[in-house]
């Protein structure tokens, strides 16, 4: 009876408590400087006007390493820049698989948006264009990031090229390895000492 109250004593202790790491996924569809940019068909980005550079791709890839809540949050369109639309794909290149994106408040509002879900650990890409520059994926290819997106960007939607979307995704607190090797310790120490007094 003993050991079962050590036992949960010591894993209470274990518990994983979670933060939150906000990164900017910022920049410009028509900066021929950023290293995020794709065209519509994942190869080089055009600049040539402004109906190319509104079907400019910016890509990004991150990692969670703890399953929980991801936002986005995009800020661009109120301070001048392009009205958004996201595309969100589990995995990373061209295989990754098509998620969610932002299309109903695309085609509703408009503007910038929130967005968030509980997500898996793993690795995930963002695609971040103009409105109505959407994935293939989302609807007639095979449901990845190699199909491209459809060059629908409205060049209306471009406005100054910007665009600015916080992404937060959990992190263990600083604490927590901290934590897990005290549990551990106070298990191995309470299993240890039970097994003297057997």
């Amino acid at each position: 009876m003993n050991i079962f109250k050590d036992t949960i004593a010591a894993l209470a202790l274990i518990i994983v408590a979670t933060a939150a790491s906000a990164t900017s996924l910022s920049g410009n569809l028509g900066d021929a400087g950023n290293g995020a940019l794709v065209g519509s068909d994942l190869g080089a980005p055009d600049f040539a006007d402004s109906n190319s550079i509104a079907n400019n791709v910016a890509l990004y890839t991150f990692t969670t390493s703890l399953s929980g809540l991801v936002t986005l949050v995009s800020t661009g369109f109120a301070a001048g820049g392009v009205d958004p639309y996201f595309s969100l794909f589990s995995g990373s290149g061209a295989s990754a698989t098509f998620l969610d994106s932002n299309y109903a408040q695309a085609f509703s509002t408009g503007g910038d948006f929130g967005y968030s879900a509980m997500l898996a650990a793993g690795t995930y890409e963002v695609a971040i264009g103009t409105f109505a520059n959407m994935s293939f994926a989302e609807n007639l290819g095979t449901g990845t990031l190699g199909d491209g997106f459809i060059s629908l960007g409205d060049p209306n939607a471009l406005h100054d090229g910007s665009y600015s979307v916080t992404l937060t995704t959990p992190v263990p607190e600083p604490g927590t390895n901290a934590l897990l090797l005290l549990g551990l310790a106070a298990l191995t120490f309470r299993a240890r000492r039970n097994s003297e007094r057997s």
